[in-house]
């Protein structure tokens, strides 16, 4: 029977060697992972040291899988009028020339239904759009994972990650670390808070089995509206 190792949404692969010293970790082509183990490494060892390397791992399948990422999130372009959206509405792209005596101006800013943006800038527009919401969801996650999760009857770890979590909004570790895409920036509130309960649940509930979603549905009734919503329009925004 073929070993594995499962971590939170995690599966890896177990390839033992006898002339390996030491724990590795490698993605393959097909974005699997495995973890390559010395002969006589325990599973329970090798998972504790994967656990640490969870971030990395999901930097690596969000690097591995950028080639799909275009069939699953819309790519904007940086040209006047293109469509943004943050906190689920929707702006209008304006390519800014600050006056050469203005001081400092940030290269991204929201006015009225505008998305004001460098024109300079504009060859490294999805990094810093990245970097914008990555800053802005760190403080807006907390807080709505500060209200959630008495609701749900947890205690997650003190702070939130944002990262790009490849083709996931979210995901929980173990250790009660809550890991969130930063694209999630773009989606309604109501929405957010439904990813932040999903995740925060599972917390509680480690599969999506019928008491997984019985304590989602007590946290928010309506969830299978959010749901839909997210598999519907999530990847267009």
């Amino acid at each position: 029977m073929n070993e594995a190792i499962k971590i939170d949404d995690l599966t890896l692969e177990v390839r033992r060697s006898k002339r390996r010293k030491t724990i590795g970790l490698t993605v393959e082509r097909d974005g699997s992972l495995v973890a390559h183990l010395p002969e006589n490494t325990s599973i329970d060892e090798a998972a504790e040291l994967i656990k640490t390397k969870r971030i990395w791992i999901h930097q690596k399948l969000a690097s591995h899988e950028g080639g799909r990422r275009e069939s699953v999130f819309r790519r904007p372009e940086f040209v006047d009028g293109e469509g943004f959206y943050f906190l689920g509405k929707h702006y209008r792209l304006t390519l800014v020339e600050p006056a050469p005596d203005a001081g400092p101006v940030a290269t991204v800013q929201f006015e009225g239904d505008r998305l004001l943006f460098r024109r300079e800038q504009a060859a490294a527009g999805e990094k810093r759009i990245a970097d914008y919401y990555t800053r802005a969801a760190h403080p807006y996650l907390n807080q709505a994972v500060n209200r959630w999760k008495s609701v749900v009857g947890v205690e997650p770890a003190r702070f939130v990650q944002v990262m790009d979590l490849g083709f996931r909004w979210g995901s929980c570790s173990a250790d009660g670390t809550l890991n969130f895409h930063w694209r999630i920036m773009q989606l309604p509130p109501q929405v957010i808070d439904y990813v932040v309960v999903h995740e925060l649940v599972h917390l509680k509930v480690a599969d999506h089995s019928s008491a997984f979603w019985r304590e989602v549905a007590h946290a928010i009734p309506e969830y299978q509206k959010y749901r839909f919503w997210l598999q519907e329009r999530g990847g267009s925004l």
